[in-house]
């Protein structure tokens, strides 16, 4: 059922319309699922990705009527948990849940195994900000006081990220590249362990997503220096923007997105869009999902494969800017 509060609203206008024409769809799709559905997470345990999945695969599970598999599948900057649903059966049983790095990777490793156009968008499911970090013990206490020990030390600061072309490596490219400051990436395999050198640290500044951060922020074991987006997350209030904080201007998001293997059907994929958008539609998913810093972004098929198509060209520009290349 779709939520009438939710709704009512102007805002949500298009988000209920994308609800009831899958809805209406579905219902006169075939028998699906008949057997647990797997949602391969192309990133380890513990960032964004796997907290928005675990708390809409639990939610989600009851109306699909079949258990929701979370797969952790790192790998590529992305890519290997990406091209096992690539070569998945187009029967809606393999699904993909991941970030923009589907769209980075277009222009990053154009010689990956498989084309972004063998994926059959289902939706965005939400966006959230990253938020720049240092130790607890750094002398930076702002934007401002960091950019100038990075001009005093170049090449000296290193950061950390999850992998070459991950929003966390994209995000502090821009930064780097905006502020005019000289600092050296370190890729890791997961953020679990780049936020514990972080913590430790070992690592001078970090840019994790909010929702990724937010723990650690809270218990003081690093500290929050600025969030990326054009408004402060509702998540970490206190916390300004980056662009208000020293960097006029500077603006990075993080978007999470369902697809299916290309050749999915139509009712197939509504029936999967359908279930999400009601779980996102839900006031505890909602409330959860906000305190994480994470803002539900229900989305018709349409819209979705419109922004991917504009991912890829937006994010080719920056990575060629940065001269950022696959390892």
């Amino acid at each position: 059922m779709v939520n009438a509060k939710l709704c009512g609203a102007a805002a949500a206008t298009i988000y209920c319309a994308a609800v009831a024409t899958s809805l209406s769809a579905a219902a006169q799709a075939p028998a699906y699922p008949t057997r647990s559905v797997k949602l391969i997470l192309p990133f380890g345990p513990g960032g964004s990705t796997d907290v928005i999945a675990r708390l809409l695969g639990q939610q989600v599970s009851g109306p699909l009527g079949q258990q929701i598999i979370i797969e952790n599948k790192p790998g590529a900057d992305g890519d290997l948990g990406a091209e096992a649903v690539a070569r998945a059966p187009a029967d809606g049983y393999t699904l993909l849940m991941t970030t923009q790095a589907l769209a980075v990777n277009a222009s990053l490793r154009a010689k990956r195994a498989f084309k972004i156009d063998e994926f059959a968008p289902i939706m965005m499911v939400a966006d959230t900000q990253a938020v720049l970090v240092v130790p607890a013990a750094s002398e930076a206490k702002s934007v401002a006081e960091l950019i100038a020990m990075a001009k005093a030390q170049p090449g000296k600061l290193d950061y950390g990220s999850s992998g070459v072309g991950t929003s966390g490596h994209l995000a502090m490219e821009l930064f780097r590249l905006t502020a005019g400051i000289d600092i050296v990436h370190i890729p890791f395999r997961n953020i679990g362990q780049w936020m514990t050198d972080t913590i430790a640290g070992r690592i001078a500044l970090s840019m994790p997503t909010v929702p990724g951060a937010t723990t650690h922020i809270r218990g003081g074991k690093v500290r929050a220096l600025g969030v990326t987006g054009t408004a402060r997350s509702k998540a970490l209030p206190d916390v300004p923007t980056i662009a208000a904080s020293g960097l006029p201007g500077y603006s990075a998001t993080t978007w999470y997105g369902l697809f299916a293997p290309k050749g999915t059907s139509n009712a197939i994929i509504a029936r999967v869009q359908g279930v999400f958008l009601t779980a996102l539609a839900d006031p505890a998913i909602a409330a959860r999902l906000d305190d994480l810093g994470l803002e539900p972004k229900g989305s018709s098929t349409a819209d979705f494969t419109r922004l991917v198509a504009g991912e890829v060209e937006r994010w080719g520009k920056v990575v060629r800017d940065a001269g950022i290349k696959a390892d």
